[in-house]
């Protein structure tokens, strides 16, 4: 089956729209979490979800009503069915609701059909919940790669019209090196699934390379000026900063309040940069603008289309 990908939708050029270094203008950014639980999605996948994701979200909720910031939540099903009052809550506060699977299995481990069944299932609860569609999906840990296109097309058939899977930049665990960073179209026979891929920072010097900043480990590890550095530097190049976490970033004690055994290294990967994440994230959302992912691909959509009138 032949993909198309159609990456004339956005010139990511800072010189094609006549900026510089040191001239920006007002860009909306997005904040999406993935709602999952962290013993569940990333030490043994048929552990149920604790009451610790519960706790851990209800931080997050908190901390964006502080901010007065409406984010996107990818939620588990898993999640779904077990806290439905925790649904109502995000969905009452305003935020978008949006897939983020089932299981937590990796996509590109899944068959057709088995992927099918997890998007189906998550959604049903999900809007059995909020009454709303869900029209968006991320890939527990970004599994969707250049092997696995196929999950385009079975988005489709399951009424998702978004896609935030794809990391831009080629890791050990994931990713695909040099794929578009920012708005891009996929083209399947069941029609079309718009990418707004997390952010990465491409240096022009040396060749390109590629300094992932959007979230997750590499949020925690990067000091805040570097992470606001970057959020500019995008900004002049017409790129929103896509940020993505997890509730449990948000919660440096966590290994306090869990029954289960967990290895040292498994804490210290886990658990690095946990203390100040909260602090990071608190001054980004305050140093700029953000949104939903909806928000953020409805604004590029308007601007490409006032660009090609």
């Amino acid at each position: 089956m032949r993909f198309v990908l159609n990456l004339r939708l956005l010139n990511h050029s800072a010189d094609n729209y006549g900026f510089s270094d040191s001239i920006t203008t007002s860009m909306l950014n997005a904040f999406s979490i993935d709602v999952e639980d962290w013993y569940q999605s990333s030490h043994d996948l048929n552990a149920p979800i604790s009451d610790i994701c519960l706790h851990n979200t209800r931080v997050v909720l908190d901390f964006l009503s502080r901010h007065n910031v409406r984010g996107t939540f990818f939620v588990q099903g898993m999640v779904a069915r077990e806290f439905p009052f925790l649904i109502k809550e995000i969905h009452g506060k305003g935020h978008e609701i949006q897939s983020h699977g089932f299981s937590h299995r990796p996509v590109n481990k899944m068959s057709h059909n088995e992927f099918k069944r997890e998007l189906m299932e998550t959604s049903k609860y999900i809007e059995d919940i909020t009454g709303i569609a869900v029209t968006g999906f991320r890939a527990p840990d970004f599994s969707i790669d250049a092997k696995s296109f196929w999950a385009f097309e079975v988005m489709c058939e399951c009424g998702i019209r978004y896609d935030s899977s794809i990391f831009p930049l080629r890791t050990k665990r994931y990713g695909i090196s040099g794929f578009e960073r920012g708005y891009s179209l996929f083209k399947t026979p069941s029609g079309n699934i718009e990418e707004l891929p997390v952010s990465v920072y491409e240096l022009s010097r040396p060749n390109g390379l590629r300094i992932p900043v959007g979230g997750g480990g590499y949020f925690r590890l990067f000091p805040f000026w570097f992470l606001e550095m970057s959020r500019k530097r995008l900004e002049v190049q017409r790129l929103p900063f896509i940020i993505y976490c997890h509730p449990y970033e948000f919660n440096p004690g966590e290994w306090k309040q869990s029954m289960k055994r967990i290895p040292m290294y498994r804490r210290l990967h886990q658990g690095i940069g946990r203390h100040g994440f909260r602090g990071k994230v608190s001054r980004l959302l305050e140093s700029g603008t953000f949104g939903t992912m909806s928000d953020v691909l409805n604004r590029l959509k308007k601007k490409e289309a006032e660009t090609c009138v």
